[in-house]
């Protein structure tokens, strides 16, 4: 009879032993499809503005001033989308031409800038 409930005893131990173990590892594989669901979608933002946002490069370009040509001329022919206003892109134009002020002379070379979808 002894010998009967020390063998009930060790199978009800191995069984929640096993049990307890199988709760874990089901635990485990849920939390780590949770983790890997988690990462999917991190990582399909990170590449998923591709489609919205195409790649813009920026370029320069130096261009000689011709008689007539003054710095909102420049800025409107040559600014792009990227730039909120004509007056930022005057302020970027004096700041890559080190110009102190909007005066501009013909025959001077003056660098601009533009942005392009199109690596080049």
């Amino acid at each position: 009879m002894e010998m009967r409930r020390v063998c009930r005893s060790r199978n009800h131990r191995k069984i929640r032993t096993l049990k307890c173990r199988l709760i874990l590892s089901v635990f485990a594989i849920v939390l780590t499809v949770i983790g890997c669901l988690k990462f999917g979608e991190l990582s399909s933002d990170a590449h998923g503005n591709s489609e919205e946002d195409p790649v813009s490069f920026k370029y320069y370009k130096s261009i000689e001033i011709e008689d007539g040509d003054t710095l909102w001329g420049i800025a409107e022919e040559y600014m792009t989308e990227e730039y909120d206003s004509v007056q930022e892109y005057i302020a970027e134009l004096k700041e890559v031409n080190h110009l102190v002020t909007d005066d501009i002379q013909s025959a001077q070379f003056l660098t601009v800038m533009y942005y392009d979808s199109e690596f080049k």
